[in-house]
């Protein structure tokens, strides 16, 4: 449970805007440049990554493509 609330803190800091539970008094909306998924691990050193276009899930008319 600590390693999951680590990533959670550290990928929330990788954001600039207010998404989801992670609300930010100095930037309330979301901005659409950020629409993307972060990956986030490690024990030792936690990372956090924007997840690579190749991999991310695409929809089309509300269906994956």
């Amino acid at each position: 449970m600590v390693a999951h609330g680590r990533w959670m803190y550290h990928a929330a800091l990788q954001r600039t805007e207010s998404r989801g539970m992670h609300k930010r008094a100095d930037r309330p909306t979301q901005d659409p440049v950020q629409h993307y998924r972060l990956l986030t691990g490690g024990l030792d050193q936690v990372w956090s990554s924007p997840e690579p276009a190749s991999r991310a899930l695409v929809t089309v008319g509300g269906r994956a493509a």
